[in-house]
């Protein structure tokens, strides 16, 4: 038995490499679609990224101004406890004059009887 030896690989001026141009162009087209794909998704990854680090920092300023203005008085309410005061002002003014009014009619009755 002989030993064939390998002999490697010659390439000539004339060695050439056949293939379909539609092969070719679908190559391409398939390369190019892919790296566009990739290119959209990893922008629409990077916008979702964004939004949701800016809905967190959001969420953790609400959060941290809650907790400061957890107890203190809302303007609101200070001029509703101020109305309510001069409404029990008022109310207070109001009873007497119906209580000396109520004098009043009771004494003209006695002194028209």
């Amino acid at each position: 038995m002989t030993k064939e030896k390998k002999s490697p690989m010659n390439l000539e001026k004339s060695t050439g490499i056949q293939f379909s141009l539609s092969f070719l162009i679908q190559v391409l087209a398939t390369v190019a679609f892919a790296v566009w794909g990739y290119s959209q998704l990893d922008a629409r990854i990077s916008v979702i990224e964004n939004n949701s680090t800016a809905a967190n920092e959001a969420i953790t300023r609400i959060e941290a101004d809650n907790e400061l203005n957890q107890d203190r008085p809302i303007s609101s309410d200070h001029i509703q406890n101020t109305m309510l005061s001069n409404l029990d002002t008022k109310l207070d003014w109001l009873k007497e004059q119906l209580i000396l009014l109520d004098a009043r009619v009771y004494a003209l009755q006695n002194n028209s009887d």
